[in-house]
């Protein structure tokens, strides 16, 4: 699986915190419960609404607003999902797409070596103009960034929390695993980032 660390530095203000980044008012508690299908369980809110699910899974409810302080080791569900379907850059949240080749710009961990080609991945895409200073801000990526430029991006799967309809929705049964969207257990999920996978990868050099 393709990863990406987000842009961070807790010890400096003088750079942007990237429009992924969670914040500590990001978090909304709502109860949950599991409601009966035809043919099994499907998790829901309490009181659902409109925008809860999203390719079959239910997402977690945050704050779209950013409140409190920066949360560097998580995401902002909303925020992350909404780079992901837009092509949005998850640093400046401006588009991602090349206008004249209609390519998406991506920045993505060398780590995984071959599987960076059509490989999937939970990072949202990241804009030419905010490459440099995401590796700059990373110690991570400054030893392992991979540039990209990305035919199209396809929604894969989610990273959740799953439950058990016989168990209680206070503790998931299992953390942040990953559930494809073709999986009937996504039903029991609770979603906190999207995958997508990504196809057509070519290498692209780092502008400065």
């Amino acid at each position: 699986m393709l990863s990406v660390q987000a842009v961070r530095n807790p010890i400096t203000t003088s750079f942007r915190v990237p429009f992924v980044i969670g914040y500590t008012g990001d978090v909304v508690r709502q109860s949950l419960k599991f409601v009966p299908r035809p043919d099994g369980w499907k998790l829901s809110y309490d009181a659902p609404r409109a925008g809860d699910w999203a390719h079959g899974v239910l997402r977690l409810r945050q704050n779209s607003k950013r409140s409190g302080r920066p949360d560097f080791k998580t995401v902002n569900t909303r925020r992350q999902w909404r780079c992901m379907t837009k092509r949005l850059c998850q640093v400046c949240a401006r588009s991602a797409v090349d206008p004249d080749t209609g390519r998406i710009s991506w920045l993505l961990s060398s780590e995984e070596g071959n599987q960076a080609r059509d490989g999937f991945t939970n990072a949202p895409p990241t804009c030419k103009a905010c490459i440099p200073e995401a590796i700059t801000y990373c110690p991570h990526l400054r030893h392992n960034a991979l540039v990209v430029t990305v035919g199209d991006c396809i929604p894969y799967g989610v990273r959740a929390d799953l439950f058990l309809p016989l168990l209680p929705t206070v503790v998931p049964y299992e953390r942040n695993a990953v559930i494809l969207l073709s999986d009937p257990d996504r039903e029991l999920a609770l979603a906190r980032e999207l995958l997508v996978r990504l196809t057509d990868v070519r290498p692209a050099r780092i502008e400065r």
